[in-house]
């Protein structure tokens, strides 16, 4: 498998527990995630390793539909891993928090994919194009934070 290896980070202007308790909330992600149409927490329970997702997402003009699950979670949040599970190409992800003093947090998340025969286009557009599209996703969630758009539900 050839995987894309894609590296995004943004700062936000909000305490780190802000921003992890809006993104940690799956159903916040069709909010600030423009190619997400529907996320659904199959697992009952907090987010800890094992719990599973369905993601129905638009990605190349398709919809492509994933199960993802969570291979990897700190306790508070800060640091998360996941894999596809199912779905058209193998996908993993992660997002790292940072606290930067009391008002201000950094978010990191890599993105590995490989489109393998999916698409006929080169991997390294399909790359771009994600790419892309978690920068905008990030510059969504920068705004909602820091505008106070959204209500933290607790």
């Amino acid at each position: 498998m050839a995987f894309n290896i894609l590296e995004v980070s943004i700062d936000i202007h909000r305490p780190i527990t802000d921003v992890i308790a809006f993104v940690g909330n799956n159903n916040n992600d069709p909010m600030w995630q423009t190619a997400v149409l529907q996320s659904e927490q199959l697992s009952t329970g907090e987010p800890t390793v094992g719990t599973l997702y369905h993601v129905k997402e638009k990605f190349l003009g398709r919809v492509i539909e994933q199960n993802w699950e969570v291979t990897e979670r700190n306790a508070d949040g800060s640091f998360w891993k996941a894999s596809s599970i199912t779905g058209p190409f193998p996908m993993k992800t992660s997002m790292r928090f940072e606290a930067n003093g009391d008002n201000s947090t950094t978010i990191h998340r890599t993105l590995s994919i490989d489109v393998g025969r999916f698409f006929k286009v080169a991997s390294p557009v399909v790359g771009h194009i994600a790419k892309r599209e978690i920068q905008t996703a990030f510059a969504n969630l920068k705004e909602l934070l820091e505008t106070e758009a959204v209500t933290l539900a607790e």
